[in-house]
Formats: structure tokens, sequence, C-alpha cells
């Protein structure tokens, strides 16, 4: 499985290509991008449908993001889709089934997967609205390129009725596939942002049938009183995107953020909310590659010391963003890193969380996969 390891990683690092026999039912009968939230692609690809995610064979799942000059290229022979890179085939690899509910509209005539989509193979997405107060300014994160992909494709409905993800929440879970949920709605730095999430997580319980909600709500960081208030709204498990561990890369990188929530701030706010969902139910995504290995390990030490989960993204520079056409580190210096990450970890035995999120949720992070090398599903 080690293998798999620094095979996703150079796949999310330097991006994959495939031919157009191998695209053939996307769409239809496999799933397509649809860019929910980010465009991953090293490019934009507006007229092209892509796949969302595709499976390695031993399940591991790996975001497809798009590099027509990458050596990585998936073919199609005898009806079976092998990965190659350059001329030496690698290994076979398999698109995801499409979502039924994909094709249906809710009760207000809105397309399904315009309001949610699947993330990897099991984990419903909704990005409730598809905007960052942090754009207006341009103080949005230099890795960002949430508004720019909302304008490039225009495929998802930018501020989502309450009622109609409800409705896609029960069409998705009906089929079997769904495990958990993940909601987000960017840094609309709004004191009703709790209203909101609070709507959103009744009308899902009230469609579902759920007590409380399998999944992470991301929102803007949250501070205070607010976080018992979101963990009433029924939702299992709270998200802080605290982006990079070291402060002065930080307050580089994502100038608005740190205006509004410090290094410090979101730390006792991490502290707080393990202690009121619980350890092992509170995620701190971070984009992995834009500080040192060092200060990167210091913050899972940290995190992990607090009960804390971590969801690592592997960067890539994304279009639209302030720091398209720079690039990644070596996948050889994310497996080095991730190990140990994991070493890390596994050491803490903080809960696993994987009714919450887990490997097969989005192939864009490393973290759940190199935990599998230890028996971690």
């Amino acid at each position: 499985m080690e293998n798999y390891l620094l095979l996703k990683a150079a796949l999310l690092t330097e991006g994959i290509r495939a031919d157009p026999e191998s695209l053939e039912g996307l769409g239809i009968k496999y799933k397509e991008q649809n860019h929910g939230l980010f465009g991953w692609d090293f490019e934009n690809h507006i007229d092209i449908k892509l796949p969302d995610d595709f499976f390695l064979p031993d399940g591991t799942v790996v975001q497809f993001r798009l590099n027509s000059k990458s050596q990585y290229n998936v073919k199609k022979e005898d009806n079976k889709l092998n990965l190659y890179f350059n001329y030496d085939k690698i290994c076979e690899v398999k698109w995801m089934k499409r979502p039924e509910y994909y094709d249906k509209k809710t009760t207000n005539g809105k397309d399904m997967v315009k309001i949610g989509q699947i993330g990897g193979d099991d984990c419903l997405f909704f990005c409730f609205q598809n905007y960052c107060a942090n754009f207006k300014d341009n103080k949005q994160c230099a890795f960002c390129n949430l508004v720019s992909t909302s304008k490039t494709y225009n495929s998802v409905i930018r501020k989502k009725d309450i009622q109609d993800i409800g409705e896609v929440a029960a069409a998705a879970w009906s089929e079997g596939s769904v495990n958990h949920v993940n909601i987000t709605g960017g840094c609309y730095i709004s004191g009703k942002e709790v209203e909101v999430v609070s709507q959103i997580i009744s009308s899902i319980k009230e469609h579902t049938g759920f007590e409380r909600i399998p999944g992470v709500i991301l929102p803007a960081p949250a501070k205070g009183d607010n976080i018992q208030r979101y963990y009433d709204t029924g939702i299992q498990s709270m998200g802080y995107a605290m982006e990079v561990w070291d402060e002065q890369t930080y307050k580089a990188v994502c100038p608005g953020k740190s205006a509004t929530t410090s290094h410090d701030e979101f730390v006792e706010s991490i502290k707080k909310a393990v202690e009121i969902f619980g350890k092992g139910n509170v995620y701190v995504a971070m984009v992995m590659g834009l500080e040192t290995k060092e200060t990167f390990l210091e913050g899972i030490r940290a995190l992990s010391s607090l009960g804390a989960n971590v969801i690592p993204f592997v960067w890539s520079p994304n279009p639209g963003s302030k720091l398209e056409g720079h690039r990644a580190p070596s996948a050889e210096w994310y497996v080095e890193t991730i190990l140990e990450a994991a070493e890390i970890v596994y050491e803490y035995k903080v809960p696993w969380g994987t009714e919450n999120h887990c490997y097969l949720c989005d192939g864009n992070s490393l973290l759940h996969d190199a935990l599998r090398l230890k028996g971690i599903e």
C-alpha cells in the first residue's frame, strides 16, 4: 500500500490527463466534476467533463487533477482503464459510479447535483454559499480559488435553498452509499452563519430521520459561545480551516483570515471545541506544502495533543488563485512528511473519527491513507 501512497502523492502533485476514449460514460455512468467549492485542477476545462475521483487497485481514492502536460495518463484498453507513466503501464484504475440523484430535481425544480455533490466515494458535500468575504478586499488566502471557480464554471447554485439541501440529503442517503456529510460556506463573516447552519441541519434531520448528523460542519472559525451553538444544531463534529500552523506563514498566506482569527485564537477555539464535541470529533483542515516539514509536524503534534484530528490537503497551484503557476513540494516530500505525521497521530491515540470523515471521503489528502498502513480504516 505504501507504493500506492507514493503514487497518490505523485498524481496529486504532478496532475494527470486522460485519453478521450477513457472519458466515455462520464456524466452518465461515472461521476464527473461539478466544482462545488474549489477547482483543484492545474488548468480550467470549461467544455470538458472530467472524473471527480478514481480508485487505485487497493481502494485508495485519488482526486483527478487535470494537467495536460503530466506524464501520468489514463488509457482505455480492452474495456479497462490503465494508468501509464509515459509509456510504462503502472496499474488499473477505476472511475467512480455516478450517484442516481445527480439526475434528479428538488420539489423547487432545482438540479440536485448543483446543490450537493459526493466527495470521494461516501461523503455528501454542501457549500451553502460559494462566496468568501475576504475576496472583496483582495485579502483571500493565497491558495484559494473559490470565487474564480464559481465564476468560471457556474456549475452549482451559489446560494442554496435550505429545503433543497434537506431533499438532496434524503435522496443521497437513500441510495445507500453516503456515510457522512461535509458542510461549509467559505468565510462570510456574519453573525447569522450559526442560524443558517442550524436551519440546514434541521432540514437534513427532518428529511433523513437522523437525530445527530454524521459528518463535519466547517464554518468561518467558530469561537466562544458559538461552538456550543454549533454542537446544539445536531452535527456530530466541528471543523476549523486553520490552513497553516506556522504563525508568520499563516499571516502571509491568509491575510484576511489572520486579521480576524489569530493563530492563538484558533488554538483556543479548537481546545474548547474538543471539550464540547469530544476528542476525535474536531477536525483541523491544513494546506500541506505551504510551510516547512518542521512546522507542519509541530502543528500535527500540538493539535493531536489537544485531541483534534487533522485533514492535511495536498496543495496544488490552482488556477485563479494567487499562487497559480507555483509548484508544490515533491511527492517524496509529501510521503516522508505524512508518514511522520501518521506516527505522531498514532502515538496520541486520538479517536479516529471515521464515522465523520474517512479515507473514502476525498482523494486530496494522504493522512488517512498513511494511517491505513497501521490498520486504521
